[in-house]
């Protein structure tokens, strides 16, 4: 798997915990704990996005592993590969879509994206 760590790594006995994803049909926002403080990461008009446990993911591993980091970009051979097989998958005609990771403790997100998420102290 091909992955730009966005956000740094973690220190031994750091998690991240996925607490909220809140969607309104433009913004996705989800907000993370990490070592008691609360991050809000935002995409703006997101393409999809799914959320699954981490044991569903396994392909993801070793190179999501929160000691590489826990936001990542995925440059190849992740959800969007697999979507860029299905004949009716139309936003994979734009090359600017790209896929973003979110490693959870319990649950992990992937993000299709026009853009680069906001990361920022959570309001929540």
């Amino acid at each position: 798997m091909k992955v730009v760590a966005l956000e740094g790594s973690l220190s031994e006995g750091e998690f991240v915990e996925i607490i909220n994803v809140d969607f309104d049909g433009e913004l996705l926002a989800v907000t993370v704990l990490i070592d008691g403080d609360k991050l809000d990461i935002t995409f703006d008009t997101p393409a999809g996005f799914r959320v699954l446990d981490e044991g569903d993911l396994l392909e993801y591993w070793p190179d999501c592993s929160t000691t590489n980091g826990w936001l990542y970009e995925i440059a190849g051979q992740g959800w969007l590969d697999q979507e860029l097989q299905r004949g009716g998958f139309l936003s994979g005609h734009n090359p600017e879509i790209k896929e973003y990771f979110i490693a959870g403790v319990n649950y992990c997100i992937s993000v299709l994206a026009w853009e680069k998420p906001d990361v920022e102290a959570s309001t929540r």
